[in-house]
């Protein structure tokens, strides 16, 4: 772990003990501020950024390296680049921990993967949310090597389901792609070639392709495993963890 302790120039005296800096990440301003007028009443160096690029996040912990990040993460279109943002910081050699409102395992499998080592519900009480951050501080691990291993491996068997899953429509062509996108939404063959401004035997062989790609035996059978699938819902071009549109509604 790193050494919350270690540059004498980066610490705050406090009541006789020595307080690392703090960094809060997060785009939401007012949990940020409340946050870190409550910490910094405790004794703490806090600042908070609202980063929007990576590229701001590693100027910030150039310019100033902080003994602990925490970066605050949230279900949605946001996930990604939070994610990214943990794993900016953790390659920063600081201790990282997330911050959010979910309980959601997948979500915070992600999170561990990229390099969290502490998880803290910013849906309780200020007093418990600053109480665990302030036990990060002092070297304390909140997360154990136990449940630490357990959520490296639900994000890894999670991982393996999700390329199985989408590994038939990884060969699909991006026109192929796009004619199966047209059938879920219930468009014929007809329909396609007239939007398309293309013959009806060129889609026929489209769709005979995607029938053979995925393995089925009809345009019924293709949108039905599509749908199952959660595609193309989840964007192929992202990595396999992310592919969760099912986060945008948090468990728990």
């Amino acid at each position: 772990m790193h050494n919350l302790l270690k540059a004498e120039e980066d610490l705050l005296e406090t009541n006789g003990g020595a307080v690392a800096p703090i960094l809060i990440v997060d785009d939401h301003s007012l949990l940020a501020g409340s946050l870190a007028m409550v910490l910094a009443a405790e004794g703490c160096a806090v600042r908070t950024l609202k980063a929007t690029t990576i590229e701001q996040l590693q100027a910030e912990i150039l310019e100033r390296p902080p003994a602990l990040t925490l970066v605050r993460i949230q279900p949605g279109p946001s996930l990604a680049r939070s994610l990214d943002l943990v794993e900016t910081a953790a390659s920063a050699e600081a201790t990282v921990a997330v911050l959010s409102d979910s309980t959601h395992e997948l979500l915070l499998s992600a999170a561990v993967n990229a390099g969290a080592t502490g998880l803290v519900a910013s849906s309780d009480l200020m007093i418990e949310t600053v109480d665990q951050i302030l036990a990060m501080v002092k070297g304390e691990q909140l997360l154990s090597e136990f449940r630490r291993n357990e959520l490296l491996s639900l994000f890894r068997t999670h991982r393996v389901d999700r390329d199985n899953r989408f590994m038939p429509f990884e060969s699909l062509s991006r026109r192929e792609g796009e004619v199966l996108c047209l059938l879920m939404e219930g468009h014929s063959v007809a329909k396609i070639a007239e939007s398309s401004f293309v013959s009806v035997g060129t889609v026929r062989t489209q769709v005979k392709a995607i029938l053979r790609k995925l393995g089925v035996n009809s345009q019924a059978a293709a949108v039905a495993l599509a749908y199952r699938s959660g595609w193309p819902d989840a964007d192929p071009a992202l990595p396999v963890d992310l592919r969760l549109r099912n986060m945008n509604n948090p468990v728990g």
